[in-house]
């Protein structure tokens, strides 16, 4: 089985681009040859690509890497928009479950619907990179912190490899400094905190900084591992990491509980309910996608549901912009 070698800097070239694509046609034409998860993920990419797949006002669809028989079981990476014009770039990190041959198309619209809700605040050129590029364990491995290890030093590399492009011959070698976020839910908060922390010696070692902010959703807390660093958790600044707790959001209590992981102190609290100075539906529960239009407009939202104000608010902050006054709490 082969295993997903994760991105370089060439993966963001249109040339790479040319090369995935093709190598995806020859996967298609081997399908049938595929196990089954192997051809969920491929059918969920395929689909996750198509231009009528999502909102028509969504910009074109990016595979930048994916792997469908690994060891692991599949991975993928997709951007939603151009990295290579990008001016801010944002890395959405799922969680529990969440896998290329469980959930490709619907990560790839939320990352999507974040990049619409950035253009909205004004963002010139965003790019929202729906990354499953790792081993997403099920419910009842959420105690173990080994796949979150794996899985942030994996997505670590790949902001590494975009960040040598967009110096070399992307965004920054022509005098855009993009701006650098992750955008993490659940299990995913777990390994966002693991690549901030390989990153930041990495920052320490050559003075090139990677990533400007985190967000984190459904925090299922911190091991002892990555707090015994103490203040310098994650090697960013508390102005700079975002939290959004809803109510009613058990599961995150309940991974905190069986995992002994402390809880994330010393963040900017995002909205998870309407404020005068942000508006947008509130949110409840674990889950990131749980609406439906034809519920009504009434109908319970999760993180990254469209319209809500935690999406507004996140837009905001991998935007790089400051939340209006009275919808940020410490």
């Amino acid at each position: 089985m082969e295993a997903r070698a994760g991105l370089t800097p060439a993966s963001f070239q249109p040339a790479h681009r040319v090369a995935v694509r093709e190598r995806l046609h020859a996967d298609m034409r081997r399908r049938g040859a595929l196990g089954r998860r192997g051809r969920s993920a491929l059918d969920g990419i395929v689909h996750a690509l198509k231009p009528h797949a999502m909102d028509a006002s969504f910009p074109e669809r990016r595979l930048l890497d994916y792997c469908l028989d690994g060891d692991d079981g599949p991975t993928a990476v997709v951007a939603v928009g151009d990295p290579a014009r990008a001016t801010h770039v944002t890395w959405l990190v799922s969680g529990m479950g969440i896998r290329a041959h469980t959930a490709m198309w619907g990560t790839a619209q939320e990352a999507a619907r974040l990049w619409a809700a950035q253009r909205e605040v004004g963002a010139p050129r965003p790019c929202t990179i729906a990354w499953l590029g790792y081993a997403a364990p099920p419910f009842w491995k959420v105690p173990l912190d080994a796949p979150g290890r794996a899985g942030g030093e994996a997505l670590a590399r790949d902001i590494e490899a975009w960040s040598d492009f967009a110096r070399s011959t992307g965004p920054q070698a022509r005098g855009t400094a993009p701006y650098v976020s992750i955008e993490s839910h659940s299990y995913g908060t777990l390994v966002a905190a693991h690549a901030l922390r390989r990153l930041r010696e990495r920052t320490r070692q050559t003075g090139q900084r990677h990533v400007d902010a985190l967000v984190l959703a459904g925090a299922i807390g911190l091991p002892a591992d990555l707090l015994a660093d103490g203040d310098d958790v994650v090697g960013l600044s508390r102005e700079r990491v975002f939290q959004a707790a809803a109510p009613g959001d058990l599961l995150a209590r309940l991974g905190r509980l069986v995992s002994s992981r402390a809880p994330w102190t010393d963040t900017v609290r995002l909205p998870t309910a309407p404020v005068r100075s942000l508006g947008g539906a509130a949110v409840s529960g674990h889950d990131t996608s749980r609406w439906r239009r034809e519920k009504g407009a009434d109908a319970p939202r999760g993180y990254r549901d469209p319209g809500t104000v935690t999406l507004a608010a996140t837009a905001r902050v991998t935007a790089g912009l400051p939340l209006p006054e009275g919808a940020a709490r410490h």
